[in-house]
């Protein structure tokens, strides 16, 4: 006995046949009726067809089928046909390379039926896979597949699954049999990422999945080593690092923040292994962070530690160690002066208004005696420290002073 496409689709009608009423179907046995024999399987990939000899019986009004499959204990009718006629029956929706199992009864009159058939075990069936695949990344952030075409032409389109946190999920189509490659893209740097790949027929049937593939990203550029910033330089920061060798860099490029903790941005690119941050003010302290770039525009990964730059900071404050009038002279003391400092500026103010006096003395010099004071005034004294690039400190206390009358 054959089955045949017009056969089947003819059990189809008889299953329409059978209306709402089979919602409330309630069936008695009735032992009189004769049972389905001789029921011919044929399994495919989601679905499976049945075929049987026509029970020439005017008791047979027509046929009830019952399924379960492996995970299940007990059967569950699928389908009532009321047409005694029909020797065909499909059942799809199936699960792919899975077991069900189906009995078969006769249907009388007044909704009795027959004993059921004996189990019938069936096992779908399965699309091969596609015989080849290959992944690459030739360029940066991104990863091509390329697989042979399916061999089955009943193949509509390609599901393409990427490995994410040890979990398939799919992330894109290919929509024709002859479609066969595909790029995933916005990829982090220097990561494996694995794929694999199934066919879907135009039923919706999955085929196996593919081998797995892997490719790797291009890998960002190494870190850089002898990051140093001056210290000594007058309204400027000098950075300078070990030159990477790599013919595949690019340049560098400079992040910076005043914060040792965050808020850093990009302020420059080099091509060499220098670069310079004029600062509006002497002892500007600022916090580098330099990574290489390569042709492909990937930058190497942020360091964790900074490093920490400043221009020349001024001279320390003047600290003075006695102010007073001996013999109707003001004499002012301070502490010796580190090496760096080249003069000591000492200033003179009289009264509230008008522009201070300035005596320059040698770098070397702990006391300024003022010869000139008129009894009965008041002036104002202080001291500034000033180094070789002409970098004053922050004045010293004011002490005002009067030889009194």
């Amino acid at each position: 006995m054959k089955l045949s496409l017009k056969s089947i689709y003819l059990s189809v009608l008889g299953i329409i046949f059978s209306g709402c009423a089979d919602l409330f179907f309630s069936p008695t046995l009735n032992l009189s009726l004769p049972p389905l024999q001789n029921i011919k399987a044929l399994p495919d990939v989601s679905s499976v067809a049945f075929e049987w000899n026509r029970v020439e019986n005017d008791k047979v009004k027509g046929y009830v089928i019952y399924r379960k499959d492996s995970n299940e204990s007990e059967f569950e009718r699928i389908a009532i046909i009321r047409n005694p006629r029909i020797t065909h029956f499909y059942d799809s929706g199936l699960k792919s390379e899975s077991v069900y199992q189906y009995q078969f009864a006769t249907l009388g009159e007044d909704d009795t039926i027959s004993a059921r058939s004996k189990a019938i075990a069936i096992k779908t069936s399965y699309i091969d896979p596609i015989e080849f695949i290959y992944a690459t990344s030739d360029e940066p952030r991104l990863i091509k597949l390329i697989w042979n075409p399916h061999p089955n032409p009943s193949i509509k389109k390609y599901i393409i699954e990427k490995l994410i946190n040890n979990k398939w999920e799919e992330i894109g189509e290919v929509d024709h049999r002859l479609g066969i490659e595909f790029f995933d893209t916005n990829l982090s740097d220097g990561v494996t990422y694995e794929y694999r790949v199934a066919g879907v027929s135009f039923q919706g049937d999955k085929s196996r999945y593919s081998q797995v593939v892997s490719a790797t990203t291009k890998f960002p550029p190494d870190p850089l080593s002898g990051v140093n910033a001056s210290l000594d330089v007058p309204k400027l920061i000098i950075l300078k690092w070990n030159p990477l060798s790599n013919p595949d860099i690019k340049g560098y490029i400079i992040y910076a923040s005043r914060s040792e903790k965050g808020g850093y941005k990009k302020i420059g690119e080099s091509k060499n292994a220098y670069f310079e941050l004029r600062t509006e003010e002497n002892g500007e302290k600022w916090f580098f962070k330099v990574v290489a770039v390569d042709k492909s525009g990937i930058e190497g990964v942020l360091p964790q530690v900074p490093v920490m730059g400043s221009s020349l900071t001024p001279p320390e404050r003047p600290k003075i160690k006695g102010a007073e009038v001996v013999d109707g002279k003001a004499v002012i003391g301070w502490e010796m002066p580190s090496q760096r400092v080249s003069e000591v500026l000492v200033f003179r103010k009289e009264g509230t208004f008008g522009n201070p006096l300035r005596f320059r003395l040698n770098g070397k010099s702990t006391q300024f005696v003022d010869k000139e004071m008129q009894k009965g005034v008041k002036y104002t004294y202080w001291v500034e420290f000033v180094d070789v690039n002409q970098i004053a400190s922050e004045r010293s206390q004011e002490f005002t002073l009067s030889d009194k009358e």
